[in-house]
C-alpha cells in the first residue's frame, strides 16, 4: 500500500536535527523559548505523527501488535491484535485537515502551530466566570508596581507551585528525543509501503541515525560487516540473523511509536503510555493485515 502524504523523511531535508538547530543564530533560539516554549522540531514532529494518524486512520490502516520473538523460529512475529486509530477531532478543533494533509510544515505552523499550544493568559474580566479547575491559577496584581516587580512576583508563585499530573486538553509529555522519534517514523512508513528489514535498515534516511541511536561499532561491526554483507552475497542464513538483530534492536523503535500514535490521536504528544488492553480487537480479517 502506498502513502499520499506521508513519506519516508530524508537526511538531506531534515531541518529540525539536532546538530542544525543548534547552527541556529542566538536570537532565534531565544526567540523559539519564549515563543514557543520548546524547540520548533517538537511541533514539526507532532505534525508529522497527527499527519501519519489521519492517513492511517482515513485508510484502515492499523496498529498491529505481534507475537514475541522466539529464537531458532523460521516464521516469526504473526499479527495477533490490531488496533484502528480514531482521531479525538474535539481536542483538535480549528484544523482544517485538508491543509493537514496539503500543506508543508513551513506554511502549516502560521495557520494552525496554535493548536499545539496550552491555553493563553487572558484578562479576567469583572463579572466572569471564574473556573474552579487545578490547571488554571488567578492573580491578584497591584497595577502600580512596576512590570519587573510584577514578573519577580509572578515567577515566585510560580516556581512554587505544584504543576505536576495537570488535566491536559492537548499536550507534550515527557522530552522527545528527534532521532528515535523518525526512526520509528519511517520504519512504520515504509512497512506500511511494503518494506522489508532489509530494505528499512539499507535506507539512507536511515542509516546516519541508527548509528546515532545504537552506535557506530555496533552497527558496523554486527549489522553490516556480517549479516548486510552475507545478505548481498547470497548467504540466506544472514537473513535470520538480519531479523534476529532487528527485532533486538529496532523494533522497540516501532512499539514506542505506536504508543505514539495512539496518543497523539487523543491530542497528546510524546506520551508514552501503553494502548489500554481493551483497545486491541483480536478478532480481524486478513484482508486488514496491510504492513
Amino acid at each position: 500500500m502506498k502513502l499520499d502524504y506521508n513519506k519516508v523523511i530524508s537526511q538531506k531535508l531534515d531541518d529540525y536535527d539536532e546538530d542544525e538547530y543548534k547552527k541556529l543564530k542566538e536570537k532565534k533560539r531565544r526567540d523559539d523559548k519564549k515563543t514557543l516554549g520548546r524547540p520548533e522540531w517538537v511541533y514539526y514532529l507532532w505534525y508529522l505523527h497527527l499527519k501519519l494518524c489521519l492517513e492511517m486512520e482515513e485508510k484502515k490502516i492499523p496498529l498491529q501488535r505481534r507475537r514475541k520473538y522466539r529464537s531458532g523460529v523460521q516464521v516469526q512475529r504473526k499479527v495477533s491484535h490490531i488496533h484502528r486509530l480514531k482521531i479525538n477531532r474535539k481536542v483538535y478543533e480549528g484544523i482544517d485537515w485538508d491543509d493537514l494533509k496539503n500543506l508543508p510544515w513551513s506554511q502549516w505552523k502560521k495557520r494552525y502551530l496554535d493548536v499545539f499550544m496550552s491555553g493563553d493568559i487572558r484578562k479576567i474580566q469583572h463579572g466572569d466566570e471564574w473556573k474552579c479547575e487545578p490547571q488554571y491559577l488567578y492573580l491578584e496584581v497591584d497595577l502600580r508596581n512596576t512590570e519587573t516587580v510584577l514578573v519577580n512576583q509572578m515567577k515566585k508563585i510560580l516556581r512554587g507551585g505544584n504543576r505536576k499530573n495537570l488535566p491536559s486538553r492537548l499536550g507534550i509529555q515527557g522530552r522527545p528525543h528527534y532521532h528515535t522519534l523518525v526512526l520509528g517514523y519511517n520504519i512504520i512508513v515504509g512497512m506500511i509501503e511494503g518494506e522489508d528489514w532489509f530494505k528499512t535498515v539499507t535506507r539512507d534516511e536511515n542509516f546516519g541515525r541508527m548509528e546515532e541511536l545504537l552506535g557506530k561499532e555496533v552497527i558496523k561491526e554486527n549489522l553490516w560487516e556480517t549479516i548486510i554483507q552475507g545478505i548481498r552475497k547470497g548467504d540466506t542464513s544472514q537473513e535470520v540473523e538480519l531479523e534476529k538483530f532487528c527485532y533486538n534492536n529496532l523494533h522497540r523503535y516501532i512499539l514506542r511509536t505506536q504508543r505514539v500514535l495512539y496518543n497523539v490521536s487523543q491530542g497528546r504528544f510524546y506520551d508514552d503510555t501503553d494502548i489500554s488492553k481493551e483497545k486491541w480487537k483480536d478478532k480481524w480479517s486478513p484482508k486488514s493485515f496491510t504492513w
